[in-house]
């Protein structure tokens, strides 16, 4: 984005990457459907970015989300609003946008250079290594954009944080978000239900309710509602070793209603089966229920512990999945080590965006969003620092 813009206004533009082709997380992010941005209220929107929402606020007020989607379609990729108020393109991929995108670049005269792995700077030059041999770059202007470190395998493995804290910019520590966490499943559980959807339910932490899918993994919870707790729940870990999530196994019905069906007599039907009768409640739901001892051996029952065991269901995380298995990365460049246009106070000349930088967010296309504004407030910093140069 930031290449479109400067080569748009005459600048000489290299793209160096690092992988054998442009745009993999890109493309990756798009596999679903390419969430590009989402229709809410602006005020709303930046809300989202929680207690750092002040810089990235600012710059995706710049370019907010109309204008992304003015973008996308100046490439002739006409977007729509989903039912969800999430925004994506009218053909629902990543590929043909950014084949368009990178059409425009090259008739902009944009340069691109695969299989360029930077290595850090040697006094006043940027240093890569290309097919093993050390190539030397003095560059008027530079812009990081090289990612958190969720995704490894598509060329973000977080390695620029070492070359970072060699040259002693300040770093807030990477960390999982839109993770999911790991839980001490019985062996039983395990066995039975890894890899199947918890649907229909709502999470909670605290104050803070989503209502959704959970998916089951052989270790542990993800999917979308876990998601958008998982920082909240991340810091819970951090301060505390574990994190309390709260399952609500029948969000559409409240807890006197529950009640009530459950003082029907079970006549003879298994705990499972008068469950999924009276209730509704899926297989995996009675099981998750029957991982808490009290409920392994239900025959003697009490209707109201049971209602609101099954609206408040505790369920125990034990630590973050990875970073290598997390949507994207926390931390990142503090924003006290760059200035407003997010060039690096102790490499003048030299910008970062993106992921780079110390903010975070839930999917539903703010993510993108952000990365796309910061590029654009990158690249009009470079265009004021050029520009004061030549001067």
């Amino acid at each position: 984005m930031a290449a479109e813009i400067l080569s748009a206004e005459g600048f000489s533009v290299t793209i160096y990457e690092r992988k054998a082709s442009a745009g993999r997380k890109f493309l990756m992010a798009g596999r679903g459907g390419l969430n590009l941005t989402h229709s809410e209220p602006l005020d709303d929107f930046i809300k989202k970015y929680g207690t750092k929402s002040e810089i990235p606020g600012s710059v995706i007020q710049e370019f907010p989300p109309q204008e992304l989607r003015n973008w996308c379609e100046s490439l002739g990729q006409k977007t729509f609003i989903g039912s969800s108020g999430r925004i994506f393109p009218e053909s629902f991929k990543a590929s043909p946008l950014l084949r368009a995108w990178i059409s425009r670049l090259e008739k902009q005269g944009v340069r691109f250079m695969f299989g360029y792995d930077w290595q850090g700077w040697e006094e006043d030059a940027i240093v890569f290594k290309n097919s093993g041999a050390p190539v030397c770059l003095k560059p008027d202007a530079t812009l990081l954009a090289l990612g958190g470190a969720s995704w490894p395998r598509l060329g973000t493995d977080g390695s620029w944080v070492e070359i970072f804290e060699k040259e002693n910019i300040g770093i807030a520590p990477l960390q999982p978000a839109n993770c999911g966490f790991f839980v001490e499943w019985s062996d039983l559980f395990r066995r039975r239900f890894a890899g199947q959807p918890l649907k229909s339910v709502a999470v909670s932490f605290g104050a803070v309710k989503i209502q959704g899918e959970v998916m089951i993994s052989s270790n542990g919870i993800e999917g979308g509602a876990v998601y958008a707790l998982s920082s909240l729940l991340r810091e819970e870990i951090t301060v505390n070793n574990t994190a309390y999530l709260v399952l609500d196994l029948k969000p559409d019905l409240d807890l006197s209603e529950i009640k009530k069906r459950l003082e029907k007599p079970r006549r003879g039907a298994s705990f499972s089966n008068y469950l999924r009768k009276y209730l509704n409640l899926s297989s995996v739901a009675v099981n998750i229920l029957m991982e808490n001892p009290e409920w392994q051996n239900p025959e003697h029952y009490d209707p109201e512990k049971l209602a609101h065991s099954i609206k408040h269901f505790p369920l125990t995380l034990l630590a973050p999945f990875p970073l290598e298995r997390a949507i994207s990365t926390a931390g990142g460049v503090l924003f006290e080590s760059v200035d407003q246009n997010f060039m690096l106070l102790k490499k003048p000349g030299v910008f970062v965006a993106g992921e780079m930088l110390d903010w975070e967010a839930p999917t539903g296309g703010y993510l993108l969003q952000a990365d796309f504004a910061t590029a654009v407030r990158a690249a009009r910093g470079i265009q004021q620092w050029l520009s004061g140069r030549a001067v």
